[in-house]
Formats: C-alpha cells, sequence, structure tokens
C-alpha cells in the first residue's frame, strides 16, 4: 500500500466541516418513524429497535429462495453476541486498572497493540491521532434505544485524555455477501466478532494501567476514522475500501491515551477508480448511490455537507431494506474491489494503486468473468 501524507478526502473538503449529530442518522431517524411509519415495522414483542424489526421474516415469502425461516435463524444467530456485548460495554469508558505500565518504547508498544488486535481477531487494524471532528456531536435516537447513550439530543464530548484511536476492521465472509439482496449472515456475524473484539482490546488497555473506550458504529463516524488509521479509502458506495478485503469489512475502535504511534493514510487508487466505475450504483436495488461527478450538496439531512464526495441517499436505502425484509449488500457484492484474497486480485489491485490507466480494462474483465452476481447456493 502506498502511504500518503494526508487522508486522500482532504483535498475534497470545499468548506467548514461540522461534527454530525446522531440524531441525523438515518437509524434514528427510522427509530423515531421519520422516514418509515412505525405502525408499518413488525412488532415482534422484543426490544429491538425498529431498524432491526426491519429483518423480520414473512411467511408469504417462504417460496423465495434466500429469505426462508433457516436464513433469518441464521441471520439472528450470527448477531447474538452483537447484542449482548454493545449494550452493556460499547460506548463506556473502561477506567484503569492500576498505574500505569511505563511506555519507554512507542514503537514496541504499537506493535504489541497490534499483534493483541489481531489475536482478539481484528482482520485489520491501525492507529490515528484522534480527529474530534468526527466524533457525534450529539447523541441519537439509535444509540439510546439499545442503550449505548444517555439522552436523545444530549451533547456527546469524549474526555479531553483521549488522544488516540485503534481503528480495527473485521472481514465479512465472501460467500455469503454473495447472497446479497436475499438474507446474509456475514453482517450480523462480523458486528458479533466486533461486540467481543472491541471491549476486549479495551480491557487489554485498561490492565496497562490507560484509559479506553469501546465502539462499534456508535460514538463516532467509523469510515474517516478508518481512513485516518491508514485502513483504506472512501469509495463511490459509502463505504471503506480497504487493501486486501474491498468494502468486505465492518469496523470498531477504542478511544484511548495509550502513547502509540499513528499510521499513516494510504492512496489505493480508489478516489481515481470510482470516478469510472459505476457499478455499485448502477446496481443498487434501491437507486440510493450517485452516479456521475462528485458534490458537496446533501440527500437530506443524513448527509455531512462541505466535502466533496458520492453522497448515499440514505432514506432510499432504508426503505429498499423495508421492502426487501434484510438489509441490503449489493453495493458490497458488486464492487470490483470486493475479490478473493489470491495472488492475481493482489496484483490487480497494486497495478490500480499506482495507475488509473487500465481502471476501464480492469472493469471489462469484470463483466467477463461474471465477478459480483448473486450466488445463493
Amino acid at each position: 500500500m502506498r502511504r500518503v501524507s494526508e487522508p486522500t478526502y482532504k483535498r475534497f473538503i470545499v468548506g467548514e466541516l461540522k461534527r454530525f449529530d446522531e440524531s441525523n442518522h438515518v437509524y434514528s431517524r427510522v427509530d423515531r418513524g421519520e422516514v418509515i411509519p412505525l405502525d408499518m415495522i413488525p412488532q415482534d414483542g422484543s426490544s429491538k429497535s425498529a431498524v432491526h424489526r426491519i429483518f423480520t421474516y414473512d411467511p408469504g415469502r417462504t417460496e423465495k429462495r434466500g429469505y426462508g425461516p433457516a436464513d433469518y435463524a441464521l441471520r439472528w444467530a450470527g448477531r447474538t453476541i452483537d447484542y449482548v456485548a454493545r449494550k452493556h460495554l460499547h460506548g463506556r469508558e473502561i477506567e484503569p486498572a492500576r498505574e500505569p505500565v511505563e511506555v519507554t518504547n512507542v514503537e514496541e508498544m504499537t506493535d504489541l497493540i497490534k499483534r493483541t488486535a489481531r489475536w482478539f481477531g481484528a482482520d485489520l487494524v491501525g492507529i490515528a491521532s484522534l480527529n474530534r471532528l468526527w466524533v457525534y456531536s450529539h447523541w441519537g435516537d439509535h444509540s439510546v434505544q439499545l442503550g449505548l447513550g444517555g439522552r436523545v439530543g444530549e451533547p456527546l464530548e469524549l474526555p479531553g485524555y483521549f488522544t488516540n484511536v485503534i481503528v480495527m476492521a473485521v472481514e465479512m465472509d465472501y460467500q455469503h455477501i454473495r447472497r446479497s439482496p436475499a438474507v446474509e449472515a456475514a453482517t450480523d456475524l462480523a458486528y458479533s466478532k466486533m461486540g467481543f473484539i472491541a471491549p476486549s482490546m479495551a480491557r487489554f488497555v485498561q490492565e496497562l494501567g490507560y484509559h479506553a473506550m469501546p465502539s462499534g458504529n456508535d460514538t463516532a463516524l467509523s469510515i474517516p476514522l478508518a481512513v485516518d488509521a491508514g485502513l483504506g479509502e472512501l469509495g463511490r458506495n459509502g463505504i471503506l475500501i480497504t487493501d486486501k478485503y474491498g468494502p468486505r469489512v465492518r469496523i470498531c475502535k477504542v478511544f484511548t491515551d495509550l502513547p502509540l504511534v499513528h499510521d499513516k493514510p494510504v492512496d489505493l487508487g480508489v478516489q481515481a477508480f470510482c470516478e469510472t466505475c459505476e457499478r455499485c450504483a448502477q446496481k443498487c436495488p434501491g437507486q440510493a448511490l450517485k452516479r456521475g461527478e462528485r458534490t458537496a450538496e446533501h440527500n437530506n439531512i443524513s448527509n455531512n455537507v462541505n466535502i466533496r464526495k458520492w453522497p448515499v441517499n440514505a432514506e432510499r436505502c432504508i426503505r429498499w431494506w423495508f421492502k426487501n425484509r434484510a438489509h441490503c449488500t449489493v453495493c458490497i457484492r458488486v464492487c470490483p474491489f470486493n475479490k478473493p484474497d489470491t495472488g492475481l486480485h493482489r496484483s490487480v489491485r497494486s497495478l490500480v494503486g499506482r495507475t488509473s490507466a487500465f481502471n476501464r480494462l480492469f472493469l471489462w474483465g469484470d463483466d467477463v468473468m461474471g465477478y459480483g452476481r448473486q450466488v445463493i447456493d
């Protein structure tokens, strides 16, 4: 990977960026009935948020392959640890267990943290200085509904001693993602792995005598933190594109005051490739992704402004989820960066990172080879 001095999103900032209010996140807006009427969302007698109750088995669709009771059962089973761990552990500071160990060699400590993160199950790990611009400005309905925050609309401020963030990514199973938009459990299992990895990493840091706070999707925007930590770049599909797994990852993080060496951002050639490729926008069943040029405008309050990108129309996306009765990862499935980690694909990714001259050829090859098509075994 080619390391660069500043993240590739920086050159697209055209005005003042402000912290995002989690109340404007589309999940929060669904939870309060703003995007989909609450009386239209199934009631299953559980404490699940409205967003999660969308994913409900419908006996009337049993004839449709990929939407059977076993498919939904695997999806909810994969989510088990996430529901337990997130409610009790994410977004909560873990106080130091002892006096801090003296860090005489920051490089060695950084290496230890990365090895430990991988031992816990992280597939990728990077470290960045905490940019508080990416921390949510206020708690939103979704985090409060899940028991992660205080009150809706309450300001969210991390303690000043949090200076670093350990960002970890978990691979989602390639074959299961190929099922989308049918029910796939790869996303849910990844969330459960996040629910184990982030609190475990925070506890390890705490046992070294330092402050730590584990986080999944809550508390702060994961993608810009991951970009800052050198894990990848933002793609047209609004998702982190990594070197090894493309967009097929989920992100968790730990905020800490442990002294660590920061990773440099990377340039994988994603920006140039996404400018040529519109595969995700063409194939999006909800027509929620933007074709053509970048824009600094927003679709609705669920987008941030003053940065030129391809803003996702989250309202269209979530309405398609509701119609589909399952979350959708088609934009991940069809992305040309979503490939098995083979020598051939590593070579192609390496070439894309060095030059954009062959991007159209690679897109043509994707079509010829049939990559990105739906496969339900």
